[in-house]
């Protein structure tokens, strides 16, 4: 017994000095997320094959305006708002609207604001198992790309 009584306490003594020179703990920070702007689709199902998606977004190559919905990948946070920065070109001279909608799990809508291309707006009220998308109405004729979507944790 003495044996295992001797190597119990050197695994000890040895777990404290690891311990002691370990790197110390470090708090957490916020981190935006973004999502590439290929991520954004048709949001009307017989409009699929007016979307074009280039390596550098999702663009509307209809003569007429069309809708995308991208979504917004998000860290949970526990405060009430969320950050979301659009990000894209309008060569068309229009002002391209985007809708940012922040929802319950249960799909229940807590909140929504608007922006236009690029910008930045701030939901006042998301949760923290929510889920937030972008609605964007893009001009015609390709004069409109969505480059990509970020969450911004303030």
């Amino acid at each position: 017994m003495n044996v295992h009584a001797s190597i119990l306490g050197l695994s000890l003594a040895a777990g404290l000095l690891a311990g002691a020179y370990a790197e110390p703990a470090r708090a957490a920070t916020s981190q935006n997320v973004s999502n590439h702007g290929s991520a954004c689709r048709n949001y009307n199902a017989s409009e699929a094959l007016d979307i074009d998606y280039l390596t550098s977004g999702a663009r509307n190559i209809n003569a007429n305006a069309r809708t995308v919905i991208c979504p917004v990948a998000r860290h949970p946070v526990t405060g009430p708002a969320q950050g979301v920065y659009i990000d894209g070109s309008n060569t068309s001279g229009a002002t391209v609207y985007c809708g940012v909608y922040a929802y319950e799990y249960n799909g229940a809508l807590l909140s929504s604001t608007s922006t236009t291309l690029p910008g930045y707006a701030s939901l006042p009220t998301v949760s923290y198992w929510g889920h937030v998308s972008v609605l964007c109405t893009l001009p015609g004729s390709g004069g409109a790309v969505v480059y990509g979507v970020t969450a911004v944790d303030n």
